[in-house]
């Protein structure tokens, strides 16, 4: 019955999170830019359908929610790869360090790479034989801290830059995030704003082709794909080695629709986990599923995870991590 009411308690939440519907909305899809900032670091939160931000406690808490840093004990790095669409790479680490009485740190840096793409103009549409690529790279620095003994804050100040062969637009981002644990069961609040900032404007200038002639134009400025996020998550199983996690999220991004995240995490003596979500409201976007295991080695833990997104008609996405724990 206990566990009945719990499930049921976030069920409920959920619901009550986006309660207007849906079909007024507007997608105000390709308003923004840097999109590679909502890939996500680390691979739990990507295996629970993107619901973490009320969860996190390990390093990727610096992505998801830098309030949750504070449940992040001692000092734990990770690194993570994601095979994303059409053999786009993006690499992740993250590293957090708690220092008692003061608070907790974090560090995560993402890069992201295109591969070899052709080079097309307008007297060669097929290509010119050249290629380039395009990256994209975020570095940022954490901190968060309890402020009494149920509620935390947190906030990450961070570098973002975009470049496409020669051209490239850079800015500063902030992330602000909190915590709070109700004190009814284990239910927890969680809150996140992510990619605040101003808008980037690439540099240099580009070539139009009119029929009445070329001209020099300088490119136009673009938003951050800000993003706010209400998180509830409750553990709803914790008896001997069973332990399991439930968190809904309500995600509301500056470019696009309202959409909810569901998830689950399921550890057997605290060594295997079993992961899945899904997303609500989405156009691809869906299914999600995932494993980890955390491996004691001479007073450290090694952790291993590994997380499959279904996009539907766009190809399967997989990521895979290691970190550390001392």
């Amino acid at each position: 019955m206990k566990l009945t009411g719990a499930i049921l308690t976030v069920a409920v939440a959920a619901f009550l999170l986006f309660p207007a519907s849906t079909e007024a909305s507007f997608a105000k899809v390709g308003t923004a830019g840097a999109q590679f900032l909502k890939i996500g670091m680390g691979t739990r939160g990507a295996a629970m359908g993107g619901a973490f931000v009320a969860t996190a406690d390990d390093a990727t808490a610096a992505y998801w929610n830098p309030a949750c840093l504070v449940r992040v004990p001692g000092k734990q790095i990770q690194f993570a790869h994601t095979e994303w669409f059409e053999e786009i790479r993006y690499e992740a680490g993250m590293l957090s360090w708690e220092y008692p009485g003061i608070g907790t740190f974090g560090l995560q840096f993402g890069l992201l790479n295109s591969g070899d793409m052709d080079v097309t103009t307008v007297e060669n549409p097929e290509g010119t034989g050249e290629t380039f690529n395009c990256s994209d790279m975020v570095v940022g620095v954490s901190y968060a801290r309890m402020l009494t003994d149920r509620f935390s804050t947190g906030l990450t100040l961070k570098y973002v830059r975009e470049s496409w062969d020669d051209v490239s637009a850079s800015g500063v981002a902030v992330d602000m995030g909190t915590l709070y644990n109700t004190g009814f069961r284990t239910l927890r609040i969680g809150m996140s704003i992510q990619h605040f900032g101003p808008e980037l404007t690439p540099s240099g200038e580009y070539t139009t082709y009119n029929s009445g002639g070329d001209s020099l134009e300088t490119y136009e400025s673009y938003s951050l794909p800000m993003t706010f996020k209400l998180g509830l998550a409750m553990d709803v199983l914790d008896q001997g080695p069973h332990f399991m996690t439930v968190e809904v999220d309500g995600v509301h991004p500056n470019d696009n629709v309202e959409y909810v995240g569901i998830g689950g995490e399921y550890w057997y003596n605290n060594l295997v986990a079993i992961r899945g979500g899904y997303k609500i409201n989405t156009d691809e976007a869906g299914l999600t599923a995932g494993a980890g295991f955390r491996v004691p080695v001479g007073g450290r833990t090694i952790m291993l995870d590994y997380a499959y997104a279904d996009w539907n008609k766009l190809e399967m996405v997989h990521r895979a991590s290691v970190g550390f724990a001392f």
